[in-house]
């Protein structure tokens, strides 16, 4: 097979494209799509630490520092210690924080139709169920 043919060719072209166009469209709530990616993690998980919340995002600590220290120097997050273990900072998105997210998280959303126009309900399934197959193999062992 001619590698243009390859699995991994149109895998990467995907990705390649579809982050370029979540970045533009989430440029316009004035955040990057890493942070549109961290503030989403934050939705679902407040009061996550950094270390937990750069897993999530498969980063590193250093990067994801960095991230969190231009979202709380514009006040879309915040950063405290734990209540019992003072050590431990928890990480929330402020008010402000949680309304740039939504916006943004509409515009992702509306990408996300535009991704999908022309495919029926099943097709989409479908395109989700194999690229979830094809993650499991290659996070499988022995590649």
């Amino acid at each position: 097979m001619h590698y243009s043919e390859r699995l991994l060719v149109f895998i990467k072209q995907a990705e390649r494209v579809t982050q370029a166009a979540k970045e533009a469209a989430v440029r316009e709530a004035g955040i990057t799509a890493a942070q549109q990616g961290a503030l989403a993690v934050l939705s679902d998980n407040p009061g996550i630490n950094a270390a937990e919340l750069a897993r999530k995002l498969s980063v590193t600590p250093q990067t994801m520092n960095s991230l969190l220290g231009r979202l709380e120097a514009r006040g879309l997050v915040a950063r405290t210690p734990h209540p019992v273990h003072g050590t431990l900072i928890e990480i929330r998105m402020t008010e402000r924080g949680a309304e740039v997210f939504a916006q943004a998280d509409a515009l992702v959303a509306k990408l996300d139709a535009r991704l999908a126009e022309g495919l029926t309900e099943a097709e989409s399934a479908a395109v989700r169920d194999l690229l979830t197959r094809i993650i499991r193999n290659a996070e499988a062992p022995g590649l």
